[in-house]
């Protein structure tokens, strides 16, 4: 585990050095590009100061100034969060490709389960990740909208589901979260109401930044987000931040300092309180490390908390990891097979009534749902009230009955179509 981290560890911040050599070789013009370099070591003034040479060319110009006036807003906001940069021990850092990093990410699952969205469900789509809760009863996950915005381009979004009857629920857009961003990683604690997830918009200080928010259960929504700040954010992207409560122990995935395709996972001890560091008691450029965390070692301080610390990590790391399969249903066929997903059907035609079924299925769950909700209405309603309820009730238990002996008629010709298929196959 120690050459581990010192051999990562290195290879984070040598890109980050070999970057800062070659960039300080080149003069910077007055571009953009100069810009990000500044933002990059967290030069603010020099930032600004090109930013504002920038804009007087502009005008001259006679051009828009209005993307490099935001730059100066998150320019403010980057000196904010620099003041207010969280005291956090840092333990041990990671380098892996940015297309696998899920599968280096290892949490017990009683804090929930990180897997990618082609693994889960089974697809062959790139992007999208899923978080499962500990009970296996609800998924947060990101995936493109399906309609284009006014750019022609599609914005990932977060949504959300439930397992209701063995079925997963309808998707759901997760309500409260900015509409003008890029959303994306997902990550429920296990209080089931505080979500963490990277999103890249007008409030983020580089690409991704991580945000929080809390579930209003009485509005049935999540509350405005917030940025939680630095060392967590940068003006990289940073993607992901996971909590292992029974471990106690952080996951920020970022690709501060690391070539293309690349990122880095930091392991951290999460703070009970936010505390920050007093920013008196060190200088801007102490600050500036701490903020882009240079330096892990910088971090340290209890040392009994440390050894704790990368003993759970150890264990954590040797632990052997159950892989999240992707599940539609459990369909006996025989005394000997049982499929769990549309695709292991071998007969076409028995593959696409299963997908009807499954649907079917899904509809039946939903409409129990309603009619538990309107009995529950009925018995607690006034006469008026039940009068209102009555024929509604009946007219659903109805389409209930007709529905549920239709899905078991159908399984039967599923089941067989299947079997005759196989048999024809030998």
């Amino acid at each position: 585990m120690m050459k581990l981290k010192i051999i990562s560890l290195a290879a984070c911040l040598a890109f980050c050095t070999d970057g800062m050599a070659q960039k300080s070789k080149s003069n910077p013009a007055v571009s953009s590009s100069s810009v990000d370099f500044y933002l990059e070591q967290y030069d603010f003034d020099n930032a600004e100061a090109q930013l504002e040479r920038n804009i007087k060319m502009l005008q001259r110009k006679k051009q828009s100034t209005e993307e490099a006036e935001k730059q100066l807003d998150k320019i403010d906001m980057a000196r904010a969060m620099l003041h207010a940069t969280e005291r956090v021990v840092f333990i041990d850092s990671i380098v892996t490709d940015k297309a696998t990093f899920l599968d280096a990410i290892k949490i017990t699952p009683e804090s929930g389960t990180l897997t990618s969205y082609a693994k889960f469900f089974g697809t062959g789509d790139s992007v999208g990740s899923v978080y499962l809760s500990e009970l296996g009863n609800k998924i947060y996950y990101s995936v493109p909208t399906q309609k284009a915005d006014g750019q022609g381009s599609r914005k990932t979004r977060i949504f959300t589901s439930d397992l209701l009857g063995g079925q997963w629920s309808k998707a759901t857009q997760v309500k409260g979260l900015n509409e003008d961003e890029d959303q994306d990683y997902p990550f429920m604690l296990s209080d089931g109401v505080t979500l963490y997830y990277g999103a890249r918009g007008e409030e983020s200080l580089g690409g991704y930044d991580i945000f929080v928010t809390r579930y209003d259960a009485d509005n049935k929504t999540f509350l405005k987000p917030e940025n939680i700040g630095m060392p967590f954010n940068s003006p990289a992207n940073d993607y992901l931040y996971a909590i292992d409560e029974i471990n106690n122990l952080g996951w920020l995935v970022t690709d501060r300092c690391q070539p293309a395709g690349k990122v880095c996972i930091y392991i951290f001890v999460p703070n009970a309180l936010r505390k920050t560091y007093d920013s008196e008691a060190y200088s801007e450029e102490e600050l500036k490390g701490l903020a882009r965390i240079s330096s892990i070692a910088a971090t340290w301080g209890d040392a009994a908390l440390m050894a704790e610390a990368r003993e759970r990590l150890e264990q954590v790391m040797n632990e052997k990891q159950d892989v999240v399969k992707p599940k539609d249903f459990d369909f006996v066929i025989n005394d000997d097979l049982t499929y769990t997903l549309v695709a292991e059907f071998r007969s076409p035609e028995a593959q696409k009534m299963a997908s009807w079924w499954k649907e079917g299925q899904a509809q039946l769950t939903k409409s129990k749902e309603t009619l538990l909700q309107l009995r529950n209405a009925y018995a607690q309603g006034n006469e008026s009230r039940k009068q209102q309820l009555k024929q509604q009730i009946l007219t659903m238990e109805q389409a209930y009955e007709k529905l549920y002996y239709g899905l078991e008629e159908q399984e039967v010709k599923i089941r067989n179509t299947e079997i005759n298929y196989l048999k024809s196959s030998k």
